[in-house]
């Protein structure tokens, strides 16, 4: 039996950094916000889709995960066991196509380390990205731990933190 593991948190939890120690581990794992076209922002008070990537995503606009694409991805997959690590505005929403929901979870502090280290340009590299972030972080966390998401603290080293995944999928 397949199966589908999400991995998210918000932005400078170490989704990426956790997907590519996966990766180093033997397992498979992708980055669903390096996937082309699997990801559209969306104005919250219109509801129409506008231009851009993650690095304009800000208040009022949305960062969505196409649901019908990333249940395309997750058919296509022969894998056994497959990680797919990203964040996105509608979490809730995509649930339900996975098996399990592991949360990422690291302090206000490394957050901060995590997105100040970031090059200029990328989200998160901005003192407004970061104020932004930490605004809505425990609120996420919580809605999502409270819908059943798996905890995982990503504090420690990448192999470290890909091995604690990999304990909570199985």
């Amino acid at each position: 039996m397949k199966t589908s593991v999400l991995i998210t948190a918000v932005a400078g939890s170490g989704k990426s950094t956790t997907c590519k120690a996966l990766q180093q581990l033997g397992y498979n794992a992708c980055d669903l916000e390096s996937i082309l076209g699997l990801y559209e922002l969306v104005d919250e008070k219109t509801e129409k889709t506008i231009p851009g990537n993650l690095e304009q995503i800000r208040d009022g606009v949305d960062w969505r995960c196409n649901k019908v694409k990333l249940q395309s991805l997750l058919n296509n997959s022969d894998e056994e066991l497959t990680f797919y690590c990203g964040g996105m505005s509608n979490t809730e929403e995509i649930w339900d196509v996975f098996d399990k929901v592991i949360v990422l979870t690291v302090s206000d502090t490394t957050t901060v380390l995590r997105l100040s280290s970031r090059q200029a340009g990328e989200f998160g590299s901005t003192q407004e990205n970061r104020d932004w972030v930490l605004s809505w972080k425990h609120g996420f966390e919580r809605r999502l731990l409270e819908a059943g998401g798996i905890p995982v603290s990503a504090e420690d080293v990448p192999a470290e933190v890909a091995k604690l995944v990999v304990k909570a999928a199985l």
